[in-house]
């Protein structure tokens, strides 16, 4: 598991343990910690080995991971044009052991293919809308890079049916100016 992930407002926040022979306890979410924003709302994803979620990004709200149970591959790319860390990806394992959050911002695509059962739970800074948050783009797009261990996966219709990398940066592009001519405002890169 990486200490940094390379892009800008992408971080991975190490998180201390208590653990003895009943098991272990740790926090999911500090708003103090690098990266971190309050959130509004918490969901908690279940799912088997071999599962793949995404490739997903959000215009109008961030995100924070944790994982409490489980083990998955992570990818990262950045498609904020405005970002210096624009069209990096970035890509890690990361196991339950790890005992970490990584906080993606919004305009940071992510995508997990969960290599066993797993339970991701998630912070959001805003409220989830899929009549509005909807885009993405196919999880294997060649534009990410990402190098994954096996093509036999199980998605989500959303996820079988997403378009590819160029509509998804379109998409997102025109969403994003939606967004702000309805007057919201985006976290600053770098806070």
């Amino acid at each position: 598991m990486p200490t940094k992930t390379g892009i800008v407002d992408c971080e991975i926040v190490p998180v201390s343990a208590n653990r003895d022979d009943r098991g272990s306890l740790y926090e999911i979410y500090r708003q103090s910690w690098p990266g971190a924003f309050p959130t509004v709302q918490w969901n908690a994803c279940v799912s088997d080995a071999g599962v793949v979620r995404g490739a997903h990004v959000h215009v109008d709200f961030d995100e924070i991971y944790t994982l409490p149970r489980g083990r998955l591959i992570v990818g990262l790319s950045d498609i904020r044009r405005n970002s210096s860390t624009f069209g990096k990806s970035v890509q890690f394992e990361w196991a339950d052991r790890d005992v970490c959050a990584v906080v993606i911002p919004r305009g940071v695509v992510h995508v997990a293919l969960f290599e066993e059962d797993s339970v991701l739970a998630f912070g959001l800074s805003g409220y989830w809308c899929p009549e509005f948050d909807n885009v993405g783009c196919q999880w294997d797009a060649p534009e990410f890079g990402f190098d994954w261990p096996h093509k036999a996966v199980r998605r989500s219709e959303r996820d079988i049916h997403s378009g590819t990398y160029d509509a998804m940066l379109e998409h997102f592009e025109e969403r994003s100016q939606a967004w702000a001519a309805a007057g919201k405002v985006a976290r600053p890169l770098g806070q």
